[in-house]
């Protein structure tokens, strides 16, 4: 149904009724509002000619519904006339009891005006002739009551066109201590909803120009007013209009005249729901506001105590709030931190790329033709470096346009199926971990007899060459280096990956101190058993190589947390934990002997530093750092 369809027009019978119980309504209205004001002993003949006026009045009730049953829709005119002779009666003891009163009580004025009013409504049960048409305009069009700032008292609209009616439901409602407001018609009433927050409206049904029914749907059509509650009140008791009304959206529907406890009841429990549902939008309001913030965290734009007046509450909401808010200022704090470090990580690494050629160790050989094109699409353009299982290359990627990192097995090593297959895994695992602080894996491929792997080019240095260069690192450098490897292994440690040969030449630095752990080439699954590591090959280099790594039994994360430390330990020493001059020599120091403390070599190194470097040195698993997550925040920690 469009918003600015009619509703139906009443049949005779409903039509009737409600002309005859609207008058009933005013003047049980008045009538019950006088008789609350009629306690004191003095009283008793005005008490007594109200009560007589009451029970008259209902009276007039019981023969209207009676004779006008909400299932008819027809009546005769002979009918009409006989529930009109019967409401003479009632009618009669209503108008000589407040003539009477009129004569005899000298009450205030506005006692006397009440009596009036009570007159006039009787009048209207006569015959059809002598009703009265309309009311002279007492009640401003628009009869808001002074505008206040306290919300908590609730402000309902009353929506009538009769004067009666709303200065009825009026007293009586601010007599229960709510600010009322109230319109003569429906236009009225929805200028008044767009200027005016309200928490009810009481809306009569059968209004000219704009009824009941359409004003209901323009306020549950519009965001503003939707979710105000309406209680429609209209003299209209037939079931036909209740439902229309309730489809609508109506809270609730009270039929003319209405019992005042009944009104009061279901005026409280749809301000009661409203209450609720301000407290649901609100609390969703707030929601979105940590939601939004959330956002901001992941974008890196939140800012701090942005959540300030929202952890003011002292709720749930408020208490997340000041967890988020707490939470954002230790990351921010960190990543500032951090950013400090890595500060300190970029001088050094200039430093180290100013220095003499000389001090660099130049790369010869390789397995591939600079300058040429290998597998119909990489153009190698360098060398970049010799490991023990084969070369690794700088290449223009035809097809991307971009530069790519390509990395061979040695010729003499590809008829080597386990080698080969060891080659493959490394694409499989690598390509599983996706993270700045890791050099990402393109693709595996086979040419000529050649296997390779293509990787993202990083232009930089590695920390190998970053000390060989420095002698050793300062402690902002070391923790800008130690935190950065610590994300990548937690990552990739969640993925099931260890990386098994972490050293200062897997550890690559771009020119903003980013640092990139390349080669997961040796990596297998964690906790998976494999064939490829035949007994007597040694996997990885032995000087940064765990106790248990060297004696081929189980490893796992912590294995790659040794080699942390390691790396760590002669980043701020210039020098590994164990030295020796032959291989044999080495591991013999790295299965017996204690590393020196940190602190020993350099003084200038915190000891709760030297402490977390020693623990991470431990010959046992079990007795070191657990998980890189764990060695982040103690890196953290670290002043």
């Amino acid at each position: 149904m469009s918003e600015l369809s009619a509703a139906p027009a009443p049949d005779p019978v409903s039509g009737l009724r409600h002309d005859l119980r609207t008058p009933v309504n005013h003047i049980l209205g008045y009538a019950e509002m006088l008789l609350e004001d009629a306690a004191q002993p003095d009283q008793d003949d005005r008490r007594r000619a109200l009560e007589m006026t009451v029970s008259a009045a209902r009276d007039v009730l019981g023969l209207i519904n009676t004779a006008l049953p909400s299932s008819r829709d027809d009546i005769a005119p002979e009918e009409i006339g006989s529930l009109y002779d019967s409401l003479r009666e009632p009618q009669g003891k209503i108008l000589a009891a407040m003539r009477d009163l009129l004569t005899t009580d000298g009450g205030d004025p506005s006692f006397r005006d009440d009596i009036r009013r009570i007159i006039k409504a009787a009048e209207r049960l006569a015959k059809p002739d002598m009703a009265v048409a309309s009311e002279p305009a007492a009640i401003q069009a628009v009869e808001a009551t002074t505008p206040t700032t306290d919300r908590t008292v609730a402000q309902i609209l009353v929506v009538d066109d009769d004067e009666d009616n709303r200065e009825v439901l009026r007293r009586r409602l601010e007599r229960s201590g709510y600010r009322v407001g109230c319109a003569e018609n429906g236009v009225q009433a929805l200028t008044v909803l767009a200027e005016e927050a309200y928490d009810l409206v009481l809306l009569d049904v059968m209004m000219p120009e704009l009824d009941g029914y359409q004003v209901l749907e323009r306020m549950k059509g519009a965001p503003k007013t939707r979710d105000i509650p309406v209680i429609m009140i209209s003299a209209l008791d037939d079931v036909a209009s209740v439902v229309r009304c309730i489809e609508r959206g109506a809270e609730d529907y009270l039929p003319k005249p209405f019992d005042p406890i009944l009104l009061r009841a279901r005026i409280s429990a749809s301000l009661e729901k409203k209450r609720l549902r301000d407290q649901e939008v609100e609390y969703l309001e707030r929601v979105a506001q940590i939601t939004q913030a959330a956002k901001g965290m992941e974008a890196g734009s939140y800012r701090p105590g942005t959540l300030a007046d929202l952890g003011a509450r002292d709720d749930e909401l408020g208490r997340l709030a000041r967890v988020f808010d707490g939470m954002a200022q230790q990351v921010r704090a960190r990543e500032d931190q951090l950013r400090d470090r890595i500060r300190d990580l970029r001088s050094e690494i200039e430093a180290a790329r100013m220095q003499p050629s000389g001090t660099e160790t130049t790369v010869d050989g390789g397995n591939l033709p600079v300058g040429e094109a290998f597998a119909e699409r990489y153009d190698i353009v360098s060398l970049i470096g010799r490991g023990g299982m084969g070369s690794v290359y700088r290449a223009r990627d035809r097809e991307l346009v971009e530069d790519v990192a390509v990395k061979t097995l040695l010729p003499q090593l590809v008829a080597d199926d386990t080698v080969i297959e060891r080659f493959k895994q490394e694409i499989r695992l690598a390509r599983r971990i996706s993270h700045r602080n890791v050099v990402r894996t393109h693709d595996f491929g086979q040419w000529g007899g050649v296997c390779y792997l293509t990787m993202e080019y990083v232009e930089g240095i590695t920390v190998r060459a970053l000390i060989d260069s420095r002698g050793q690192l300062g402690i902002p450098s070391t923790l800008a280096i130690g935190m950065q490897l610590a994300e990548a292994l937690n990552v990739a440690h969640e993925q099931g990956v260890i990386h098994r040969d972490i050293k200062p030449q897997n550890l690559l630095l771009d020119p903003d101190g980013v640092l990139k752990v390349m080669d997961f080439g040796v990596a297998r699954l964690a906790k998976r058993q494999s064939a490829i590591t035949e007994v007597g090959l040694v996997v990885g280099t032995p000087a940064y190589m765990s106790p248990e790594q060297l004696l081929a039994e189980t490893v796992d994360a912590r294995s790659d947390l040794y080699a942390t430390g390691v790396v760590l330990y002669e980043c701020l020493t210039g020098c590994p934990p164990f030295e020796a001059a032959t291989p044999v020599s080495l591991i013999a120091k790295l299965l017996q002997d204690e590393p020196r403390p940190p602190t020993e070599v350099n003084r200038d190194i915190p000891p709760a530093f030297s402490s977390l470097l020693m623990r991470l040195l431990a010959k046992k698993p079990e007795e070191r750092i657990q998980s890189a997550a764990d060695l982040m925040q103690r890196l953290r920690e670290i002043a």
